[in-house]
């Protein structure tokens, strides 16, 4: 690459560390308080928790294409839709987290005389702990993956600078982006595992503050910094609300919104699928360890560098964002719906393929131990026996990840790949903002059935809720 370009790249990764780090200091900051408000329930605490499920349920492509519109172009932008869309899921799974925890030490204290945030600080913050760094370091980790997407719409970034390398045929250069952006979301996810292993609160907030500097100082070497834009972005978010409602639900809208509300689920359906086809072997090659064990038989050194290799090949398919696979499917297949399956069977594989390994390494063993001990093949005894009791884990698993993919699809399609994406994109770029508003209603609102379908799933099956 020439100088120009590897400034350019310096400038797109500054921009999404910004992007990233600023939206995660804004999401920490006001979520953990709205998390306290849900937590005590009550009229305040009802209302909270409506706000913030309706905002979470919104895509945080959406969400970017608003602020895009709102507040123009380049990295505040990306700030404020990202800011947004993660100080609601904060703000929901603290809530959670901390309302699952034991009250009785806290009790206990509140019956000596404690005021209540003496009693929460001592008697229920410690025991959430550990749930509480675990979930943040996984926003760390989506937050990150979040600001290469928002670049598509115009948020700046590594996403803007995928999109121009490939309009431009800069396929050498998008490859080297790409190789960036890999290298960049491995090293935050060895920082979030390096903090879930230390979890003191001193150690915590000492990574906070400098993730906080750390887009501070990203941005403070961009050419634009977005802080005033951003301080000033509330009045933007209203003057669009203005101008963009009524929304349009004419007989013509709906039309395409219904096609656009198929051809997503659709995508999400068949990627979903063909994931879970390509991520069965890798898992099972994954967990060659976890079967050596449960079968009582040393594991030969063909399946250690197998499983290693598998690791590998799951950890990449999971390190690159879907709009970026999105893109690359745009050039392999061209526009439309193929598109968007090819990026989501790739990127849910990976995922997949980790969730359902740790699931065959983490269930019970006995009955392969037995099997094994009764003269049964190693196969045999890890397919009777170990799969069976890993099949609910697994289950909600799918059950997650279908749920994701939803989402996804409906990102995936503001950059060429059908659904109803494509829909609000289009409506984006010929400033039709009584449509944009109409579109975005009803990807919310497929959201939002999309969750409660699957909830019901989860509790009729019995199945864990998984809420990352």
């Amino acid at each position: 690459m020439t100088a120009i370009a590897l400034a350019y790249l310096r400038d797109a990764i500054l921009q999404t560390l910004g992007i990233a780090c600023a939206s995660l200091a804004i999401a920490i900051v006001c979520g953990a308080p709205l998390a306290l408000v849900i937590m005590r329930g009550g009229v305040a605490g009802r209302a909270v928790a409506a706000v913030v499920a309706v905002v979470r349920a919104v895509p945080d492509l959406v969400l970017a294409v608003v602020a895009v519109v709102a507040v123009g172009l380049g990295p505040a932008a990306g700030v404020i839709a990202l800011g947004l869309h993660y100080t609601a899921v904060v703000a929901k799974v603290y809530a959670e987290i901390l309302g699952a925890v034991r009250r009785d030490a806290a009790e206990a204290l509140r019956a000596t005389g404690s005021t209540a945030s003496a009693a929460f600080l001592v008697g229920m913050l410690p025991i959430a702990w550990p749930g509480i760094v675990g979930f943040s370091a996984y926003v760390f980790e989506s937050v990150v993956r979040a600001a290469v997407i928002v670049g598509v719409v115009g948020a700046g970034g590594m996403g803007a600078l995928l999109i121009q390398q490939l309009n431009l045929a800069d396929f050498r250069g998008f490859a080297v982006t790409v190789a960036a952006l890999v290298a960049l979301v491995i090293a935050v996810d060895v920082i979030s595992e390096r903090l879930r292993l230390h979890a003191r609160p001193q150690f915590v907030f000492g990574a906070f503050i400098a993730v906080a500097a750390t887009g501070a100082i990203a941005f403070a070497f961009t050419a634009d910094p977005p802080w005033n834009t951003v301080l000033h972005a509330p009045q933007h978010l209203v003057a669009f609300v203005v101008r963009a409602f009524p929304p349009d639900f004419g007989r013509p809208l709906l039309r395409i919104a219904a096609i656009g509300v198929a051809q997503s689920l659709g995508i999400a359906v068949a990627g979903t699928l063909a994931g879970i086809v390509l991520a069965i072997p890798f898992a099972w090659v994954a967990a060659a360890a976890a079967r050596a064990r449960a079968t009582l038989h040393a594991e030969c050194p063909a399946e250690r560098i197998a499983a290693f290799a598998s690791r590998i090949a799951l950890a990449v398919l999971r390190a690159i964002p879907p709009i970026a696979l999105g893109l690359i499917g745009l050039t392999l297949v061209g526009l439309g719906p193929p598109a968007g399956i090819f990026a989501l069977t790739l990127h849910t594989a990976g995922v997949l393929g980790k969730l359902l390994a740790e699931s065959l390494e983490l269930g019970e063993r006995g009955p392969a131990e037995a099997l094994a001990a009764t003269g049964s093949s190693a196969t045999v005894a890890a397919l009777v026996g170990l799969i069976p009791p890993a099949t609910a884990a697994m289950a909600a698993h799918v059950l997650y990840r279908f749920e994701w993919n939803v989402r996804a699809s409906t990102i995936l399609g503001m950059m060429g790949a059908g659904g109803l994406g494509q829909a609000i994109f289009n409506s984006q770029q010929l400033l039709f903002y009584h449509q944009l508003a109409a579109y975005v209603i009803v990807a919310v609102l497929l959201v939002l059935a999309i969750d409660v379908a699957v909830r019901r799933i989860r509790e009729r099956w019995h199945l864990r809720t998984i809420t990352v």
